[in-house]
């Protein structure tokens, strides 16, 4: 599976960039093989295919006028949060701007200070759904943006396989003496699956110490997870990761945590540093992977500690051939 050449794929909301990024100047992102840029609108941060309508330059080395108009670096065109050109310079006064002087703009809305793009205007299901998000005895850790030269089907893939945690992570939390434990536990769901295990780890965010993580892991089709972890203290650790393909081997991680704990307890910065170079292991090792991400469970070797690839391969195999749908309400693009 190729994912740029699957086009279901671009029915999906994807996180592109924090929204704390997208404030005086225009950004560049790419999505799926399509160059984007994101600019500050009236109402939000907007979306557009990076492409100037006239003489096809990228918008994105522009600039911004008025605070959310995007100014064309080639011949200075002006467009508005609409996309609609408000301004052409060449254009003798009284005239009206042609038709045609209108960007492709794109599906976008920002949740969880995140920006989310749709490739397509009839997404077929909604962003996770995160509650302890800005709840009361919860706080958010913002986390990075990682490149990943591999595909997000790998990326989340490798998120959910406990299995590798003993060994590519064996200089942070992991530790091959303690390989083998329990088979994860999987329920189908209507957003994808959710994944339980046990996985003994030789310390945590910030601490040290052995303790057993106990995590349930949801998978959201396409390319996300958010996982829940618990430990017997009752510290609880969410991670979001949302997986954005850049193209077929190339992906962005955009990631963060939230927690019930204090900065007292643990500070961001330690958490955060913990999570790089954790996520440092397994850029390393998706490095060494094929663009290709194959859906027939006979082309490679699995084991019951497999379980959730085997379920995640199952899932892509249905989105291509037409027989998953969607169980909850959908949101549809604005």
């Amino acid at each position: 599976m190729l994912i740029t050449q699957t086009p279901v794929f671009r029915r999906f909301w994807y996180p592109v960039a924090f929204a704390s990024a997208v404030t005086t100047s225009p950004v560049a992102r790419r999505l799926l093989g399509v160059d984007l840029v994101l600019w500050p609108g009236t109402g939000g941060v907007v979306a557009a295919v990076d492409r100037c309508p006239h003489r096809e330059a990228k918008l994105s080395p522009g600039w911004l006028e008025g605070g959310c108009r995007l100014v064309c670096p080639y011949h200075g065109w002006e467009y508005g949060p609409t996309g609609r050109a408000e301004h052409i310079p060449q254009l003798p006064e009284g005239l009206p701007t042609p038709p045609a002087a209108q960007l492709q703009m794109l599906a976008c809305q920002v949740r969880y200070d995140v920006v989310w793009v749709c490739l397509d205007p009839d997404p077929i299901n909604d962003i996770p759904d995160i509650p302890e998000y800005g709840a009361s005895g919860w706080r958010v850790v913002p986390e990075y943006e990682w490149m990943f030269d591999c595909s997000a089907a790998h990326l989340i893939e490798n998120n959910f396989d406990p299995a590798h945690v003993a060994f590519v992570h064996r200089k942070t939390f992991g530790n091959p003496a303690t390989a083998r434990f329990p088979v994860p536990e999987n329920t189908r769901t209507p957003y994808g699956f959710d994944a339980r295990s046990r996985v003994p780890v030789e310390g945590r965010h910030g601490e040290a110490g052995a303790t057993e993580r106990l995590t349930t892991a949801e998978f959201h089709l396409p390319f996300h997870g958010v996982i829940r972890i618990g430990y017997a203290d009752g510290l609880s650790h969410i991670m979001f990761k949302g997986c954005c393909p850049i193209d077929d081997d190339h992906t962005r991680l955009v990631q963060f945590v939230v927690r019930n704990d204090t900065e007292a307890d643990v500070p961001a910065a330690d958490i955060l540093a913990f999570d790089h170079r954790v996520e440092a292991e397994d850029q390393a090792l998706l490095a060494t992977v094929p663009a290709n991400y194959p859906l027939d469970l006979a082309d490679n070797v699995h084991l019951k500690i497999d379980r959730s690839s085997m379920e995640m391969r199952r899932l892509f195999a249905e989105l291509l051939n037409g027989t998953w749908t969607p169980q909850r309400e959908v949101v549809r693009a604005i």
